[in-house]
């Protein structure tokens, strides 16, 4: 009994995770429409992915908060943690940008994640 718990948190937390990612790419997609057509610039397109990296991992915290009764904003953490973990994974892999430089994403997203767990 206690294995098929185990697999059922697992599967609600990667599922959590996987909508925040695709919540990710669909913020992503609106913010670069809405800088084609009204020109923003750098500062402002900086702001909007700050939002992103808030709102996203909150979605998936509210999720995982909804089917996890207790300790939601525990869960929400847990999902902001992984979604910066692998958030910074790909970062450091894809650019030369050393770990200090993304770190400040950190407390954001676990905070959005934690936010959602709480308001689930």
């Amino acid at each position: 009994m206690k294995e098929m718990e185990q697999k059922k948190i697992l599967k609600e937390v990667g599922t959590a995770i996987g909508i925040s990612f695709l919540m990710t790419m669909l913020f992503l997609v609106i913010v670069a429409f809405f800088m084609l057509k009204a020109g923003f610039g750098v500062e402002v397109a900086s702001k909007l992915m700050i939002a992103v990296y808030v709102l996203a991992p909150a979605v998936g915290g509210f999720i995982l908060g909804k089917k996890r009764k207790v300790s939601r904003f525990l869960w929400g953490l847990c999902v902001g943690g992984i979604y910066f973990l692998v958030y910074a994974l790909i970062a450091v892999c894809t650019k030369d940008v050393p770990v200090g430089d993304i770190m400040w994403v950190a407390l954001p997203v676990c905070l959005g994640g934690m936010a959602g767990g709480m308001l689930s």
